[in-house]
């Protein structure tokens, strides 16, 4: 039986409680089923995970894969990274599979290359991304993808501790929580540290005074609606 990898997780600050046991908890977020598809040639590419495609009427689409987050250009292994999918992609007809966008507008999506191929999973299999996991349930396809790079010290798994990009991008303090879907940022939803007890129905986020340290199935959220349309309620101890 192979073992489980868990994402390494640097902590450094006070509500590093959440980070030190998200990778561990079940996932519920308003970026699951995909709904909407579109096609267009690769124009540009940002990062390991992120692309601009442009349609058949020339408008122009920001494109941040789901599932996967790639190192920050400012770590180790980001420009190699935006290298391979700029290898894979650029100048590309591609189709993306969606639901939503993000605050920035990017649509968060699967990218199908032109080989019918995941352009998602090539990432991960080469060791240019994490799977990020912010969907429930995590995919057992990218958790395998994931497992293999790391095993093979494929891309940023050459290194012994790698720092996942979402620990790189915490600050010092939380970012505020959102209060609806649409003000959602993809790369910062473990940084909201929105969380709910699916026994209590109650949920917090970090500036709340009894924010807990561990719940034992705790689910994830992207904004404060969600949590509430799913409905639980925010702690006594949280602010207004």
């Amino acid at each position: 039986m192979k073992p489980t990898r868990k994402p390494i997780l640097i902590t450094s600050h006070r509500f590093s409680r959440f980070a030190a046991f998200c990778a561990l908890i079940l996932i519920a977020l308003p970026f699951q089923a995909w709904g909407k598809s579109m096609t267009g040639r690769v124009v540009s590419v940002d990062a390991g995970d992120n692309i601009t495609i442009m349609n058949d009427k020339d408008k122009l689409y920001k494109i941040r894969l789901a599932d996967i987050d790639s190192p920050e250009l400012k770590q180790s292994f980001g420009h190699e990274a935006r290298k391979f999918t700029t290898e894979l992609t650029f100048d590309k007809r591609v189709r993306v599979n969606y639901k939503v966008a993000d605050y920035h507008g990017r649509l968060i999506g699967d990218v199908v290359l032109p080989n019918g191929k995941l352009l998602n999973e090539e990432v991960v299999r080469y060791g240019y991304a994490w799977h990020y996991r912010v969907k429930r349930p995590p995919s057992p396809v990218l958790s395998n993808l994931e497992y293999m790079a790391w095993k093979n010290k494929m891309g940023l798994w050459v290194e012994t501790n790698p720092i996942p990009p979402w620990e790189f991008r915490r600050g010092g303090e939380p970012p505020t929580p959102p209060d609806k879907d649409d003000y959602t940022d993809y790369d910062e939803i473990f940084s909201y540290g929105i969380i709910g007890n699916p026994k209590t129905r109650i949920y917090y986020w970090p500036l709340c005074s009894d924010y807990p340290s561990d719940i034992p199935g705790a689910l994830i959220f992207g904004s404060k609606l969600e949590a509430e349309t799913l409905g639980f309620r925010h702690s006594r101890g949280c602010p207004e």
